[in-house]
């Protein structure tokens, strides 16, 4: 027998996970869009900027455990206003 330990995330933990996700592209996206460089490498590091930022947030549990971290610190803070 095996012990198999998996986390459960509910709906509002994901939806902030995807939030964070559309952030980080969007900042991602323009950063891209203003370097002085051809378009043809701007697709290539979007491509693998946009891959990379898929793995991290969507599969990757180390770093979902830390947005979400994050997630409770700022609704700690918040409630204290």
């Amino acid at each position: 027998m095996s012990l198999d330990k998996r986390i459960k995330r509910g709906k509002e933990s994901w939806d902030f996970i995807y939030l964070v996700f559309a952030i980080l592209l969007a900042i991602v996206t323009f950063i891209i869009s203003i370097l002085p460089i051809s378009w043809q490498f701007k697709v290539i590091i979007f491509f693998i900027t946009f891959v990379t930022l898929i793995l991290l947030c969507l599969f990757n549990a180390w770093f979902q455990n830390k947005l979400i971290g994050l997630k409770i610190k700022f609704e700690n803070s918040w409630k204290k206003i």
